[in-house]
């Protein structure tokens, strides 16, 4: 097993998460968020990428905030979100650097695959990393995750990571999987902790690469997108299920 994964086993059940600070059931799983800190902790991160704001945020801003240059970004598509975040942040005491950024979701070609993608300036990314490691954990419905790591693999850092939440949905995360590794080939190596959660995915960046987007799916995938962004444009901000717990 990859070094760092197996020590992150080893460490998440003694990594805390309380029940008065967990807001529920549309947070992160327990057990991830555990794995998460764990993760964090075993590669030395000090600079980390999230699309996804949320209870995420705290673990990770924890396990960083006694290294020195440490950094922590932020991205939600959803104010609501990136509001909540925030809040529980800022009232956690915890002295980590973190910028909250909300940038909306648009359509945008890569290839020839029509993927909702994070609005951000160009060359954003690469200019605030490389990062350490970078989570994917957003949005909270089925938007824009793909497009995401064709984004923050040019602002990854060699020998850097992804995590993925959600890793075990064979027609969402597990097809996506698939589709980076037909881009990236050899330049990543993926992982699948099945038995963690609701599914973690955790990815080595090896070299840099690409990509080549592959074509298999581009239709599919094309027309999804244009139903999610429909969806974006006419159904009002979803609501957290439980905001306590």
């Amino acid at each position: 097993m990859n070094p760092y994964i197996a020590e992150a086993v080893a460490a998440m059940d003694k990594v805390p998460v309380s029940r008065y600070e967990h807001p529920g059931s549309w947070a992160m799983d327990p057990a991830s968020c555990r794995f998460l800190a764990g993760f964090v902790r075993a590669l030395g991160a000090k600079k980390i990428i999230e699309f996804g704001s949320g209870f995420s945020t705290l673990m990770m801003a924890r396990e960083i905030a006694p290294l020195e240059n440490n950094y922590l970004l932020s991205i939600d598509s959803s104010p609501l979100y990136s509001a909540m975040a925030k809040e529980a942040f800022d009232g956690s005491g915890c002295q980590a650097k973190v910028e909250f950024r909300v940038a909306p979701l648009r359509p945008r070609f890569y290839g020839p695959r029509l993927l909702l993608s994070y609005s951000l300036p160009a060359g954003l990314l690469e200019a605030l990393g490389p990062f350490d490691l970078a989570l994917i954990d957003a949005p909270h419905l089925d938007y824009g995750r793909e497009s995401v790591f064709y984004d923050v693999f040019r602002a990854l850092a060699p020998g850097g990571y992804v995590v993925l939440d959600d890793a075990n949905r064979e027609d969402m995360e597990r097809a996506y999987v698939r589709s980076w590794q037909a881009a990236y080939e050899g330049a990543i190596d993926p992982i699948l902790l099945e038995g963690i959660g609701n599914g973690l995915g955790v990815i080595e960046k090896l070299s840099e690469a690409g990509p080549a987007y592959p074509g298999k799916g581009a239709l599919t995938a094309s027309l999804k997108t244009l139903n999610n962004f429909g969806r974006l444009l006419f159904l009002p901000e979803e609501q957290p299920e439980n905001t306590g717990d």
